[in-house]
């Protein structure tokens, strides 16, 4: 049996603890094969031989001031462990280069941030207090909380079984709560597994007709009302010449659609 226990770090990283019973010492010995890298971190993951138990650090990023601004999600698949050292989302990589992801959403008029060159520390507090001019306030949110390089390294240190029976329905369950408890209005995401898992239509082929300028959208399943998704290009995806204008082209057509469907001016900042 799995059972999870959470305390809070700072306003963006909490630790969370999996009881994992029987399913212990293998789970232990292949999470550290996977995240060998990363045992130099404080914190991101400790194993508990007395109680069976592993906690680990993890990231979410919810405004908690209101701009009246609608509030829609950025949903990724699982947060990344040099991430989560670092303290925000989307951090410079291990050899300190910059995400793609802050100058295509800046770009974009998404997230536009005045300060230049900001570390990740000072990042996570702009988007926390929502002091970024665009039209929406922006909640930041992982599907998985386990972090690991690539989502499917989940399943691969849980077992299948494991996985199934606990890590699904949690986080099934969470992101639900969580989309009904902050009142999203829209949910973005950048990883078609996660799009496949959350929303009532299933997509395979969609980065080419991201390409072709196509708006791929569908509705979140299992809740009471009706709060839109829509997919767009990965994070870090850069592989036509044109990358920027593809990505910046998605955006806009993503943030037509949900500001027609919220009566929201396209340029509504603060």
């Amino acid at each position: 049996m799995s059972k999870t226990k959470r305390a809070q770090l700072s306003s963006i990283n909490f630790q969370r603890t999996y009881l994992l019973s029987e399913a212990y010492e293998s789970i232990k010995e292949r999470a550290i094969q996977v995240l060998y890298k990363y045992r130099g971190y404080p914190d991101l993951i400790t194993f508990n031989d007395l109680e069976g138990s592993v906690t680990f650090s993890t990231e979410r990023l919810i405004p908690t001031a209101s701009t009246n601004r609608p509030r829609v999600m950025l949903l990724f698949s699982n947060p990344h462990p040099h991430s989560v050292h670092q303290g925000m989302f989307l951090s410079p990589n291990t050899k300190g280069r910059e995400n793609l992801f802050w100058s295509v959403m800046g770009d974009a008029g998404w997230l536009s941030i005045t300060e230049g060159n900001c570390n990740p520390k000072q990042l996570a507090d702009i988007c926390f207090k929502a002091k970024y001019r665009g039209p929406f306030e922006l909640i930041f949110y992982c599907y998985y909380a386990f972090p690991t390089d690539f989502p499917e390294d989940i399943r691969r240190i849980f077992g299948r079984e494991h996985f199934s029976q606990f890590i699904e329905p949690e986080s099934v369950d969470e992101f639900r709560n969580t989309i009904q408890e902050t009142s999203v209005e829209a949910v973005v995401t950048f990883n078609k597994g996660i799009f496949n898992l959350v929303s009532k239509d299933q997509i395979e082929r969609y980065v080419e007709r991201l390409v072709e300028g196509e708006l791929i959208q569908s509705q979140i399943k299992g809740i009471d009302r009706y709060v839109p998704i829509f997919l767009t290009f990965p994070t870090g995806w850069r592989y036509r010449r044109q990358y920027m204008q593809f990505r910046k082209a998605s955006l806009d057509t993503i943030r037509t659609a949900i500001c027609s469907g919220s009566n929201v001016p396209e340029s509504k900042n603060t």
